[in-house]
């Protein structure tokens, strides 16, 4: 009987720092590796470290520092970002050697439990290797089953065949599956989405969504402590009368026959926000992404140095969206109006919301899309605000709705020319409400913010 042996074959050779340097460069021009910038530069800094004669020197905190911007107060025991990044670059790597890669002479590994990089030559045998075997015959007694037994064998034989077979295909087929379902997820093209939703999506690090607490007064109940009712205001019969018209018979006004309010400043969320936050997770799920979300309130600036930031609500809530560097053209006043600083032809300096005058009902919003600078320039964050809470799901609606993205994507690039679409710039709304809802959006202003010295 004849076996083959086909298969690739480890040797011994040492690789060259040439040849090393020429499978990095193969490994990260992959389409595994390409649009993954964390991803390449983890790779690049152990390889670099291997290079020198340093490999020994890498550990986690070293590439939590390097690779994923942690600061000197980073603890490798509480935030598991190295090691998760290391099971990612393992798996795309082993994705490539079995796709693009499959014919590398010299691979380079990473060691489960350790950073430094191993490159390992491979070798197809010149050959096929024919390897010989003789069967001898055998000096045992042959016992024959009788023909009824034969025949029960045989048939049980051939279902344990049948079944191997079957399960031997059925797992090839999981097997081919899961990797189609997992180079898909690694791989998706993000270019429905245009340029607005571009540093997003294309980021390994999942985007933080920031939703808005704005200090609200409620209704103080019953089962408040004493402390908040030392601290609440008491209504005057007029105002509790004016608030009975408003909320009709609603439970709160059947229940509490001497309301009293109490501020509420972190407690809340507006209306358009919570819509708007809905908007963007649905847009993320569809493109496969995840997203974290914090509070305002609870939101500092080692989350913005960290992520790709986007905010639900303007300064009046997000207190860090005033903060960020880069001088804008439009900008929320106190007077709860936008202001604009550059006023181009056609363009009023300042919007202000509309309202009927014989209900208070808002008729008329106006928001504002910016794009900016993060607190490193290698992320941005996105503001979408509004005057008030109506203008803000409208901004949100601009930017996840087909329609509307495909305008704004149009615009971006218009406004770019040659030079490409501006990464930084602020798109201002305006947006008919009818009964709290935004009805109609329409794009009344576009403009390119620059960073200092630019």
């Amino acid at each position: 009987m004849a076996a083959q042996a086909s298969r690739n074959e480890r040797t011994s050779t040492a690789a060259s720092q040439e040849e090393i340097r020429q499978a990095l460069d193969q490994v990260l021009s992959s389409k595994y590796f390409v649009h993954a910038p964390k991803k390449q530069k983890f790779l690049q800094l152990i390889c670099d470290f291997h290079l020198s004669g340093r490999a020994r020197e890498l550990n986690e905190y070293l590439i939590g520092c390097e690779v994923f911007d942690r600061n000197e107060a980073y603890n490798p025991a509480a935030d598991p970002i190295v090691r998760v990044g290391a099971h990612d670059v393992r798996k795309k790597l082993e994705l490539y050697y079995q796709n693009e890669g499959a014919a590398d002479e010299v691979r380079l590994e990473i060691p489960i439990g350790s950073y430094e990089p191993n490159f390992t030559r491979y070798s197809r045998p010149a050959a096929e290797e024919v390897i010989e075997t003789t069967v001898l015959p055998s000096t045992e007694p042959v016992h024959t089953a009788p023909p009824a037994e034969r025949g029960w064998l045989l048939a049980l034989g051939a279902a344990v065949l049948v079944l191997l077979v079957t399960a031997a295909m059925l797992a090839l087929s999981n097997h081919d599956l899961r990797q189609q379902v997992q180079e898909a997820n690694a791989h998706k093209d993000y270019r429905a989405y245009g340029v607005v939703w571009e540093p997003f999506l294309q980021s390994d690090d999942p985007a933080l969504l920031v939703l808005s607490n704005p200090p609200v007064y409620c209704f103080l109940n019953s089962g408040d402590p004493d402390i908040l009712f030392r601290k609440s205001i008491g209504l005057t019969a007029q105002q509790a009368g004016t608030l009975s018209t408003i909320l009709r018979d609603k439970f709160i006004v059947r229940n509490t026959p001497n309301p009293r309010l109490v501020l509420a400043p972190n407690t809340y969320t507006g209306i358009g926000e919570a819509i708007g936050l809905y908007r963007i997770t649905d847009l993320f799920r569809t493109a496969g992404k995840s997203a974290l979300l914090k509070q305002s309130r609870t939101l500092s600036a080692e989350d913005l140095k960290n992520h790709q930031v986007i905010t639900l609500g303007s300064v009046w809530v997000n207190e860090w969206s005033g903060k960020l560097p880069i001088q804008e053209d439009f900008v929320y006043s106190p007077g709860a109006t936008i202001e604009n600083h550059h006023p181009l032809p056609g363009e009023e300096r300042e919007y202000r919301s509309k309202f009927d005058e014989q209900t208070g009902d808002l008729l008329e919003d106006y928001a504002l899309v910016t794009v900016k600078p993060n607190i490193t320039s290698e992320n941005v964050v996105m503001i979408l605000a509004g005057i008030r809470s109506p203008g803000t799901e409208a901004a949100v609606e601009y930017i996840t709705a087909k329609g509307h993205l495909n305008e704004l994507n149009q615009r971006l690039r218009q406004a770019g020319g040659n030079a490409g679409p501006p990464k930084y710039y602020q798109a201002l709304l305006r947006v008919g409400v009818e009964n709290g809802i935004p009805t109609t959006i329409s794009l009344l202003a576009l403009h390119r913010l620059e960073e200092a010295g630019q």
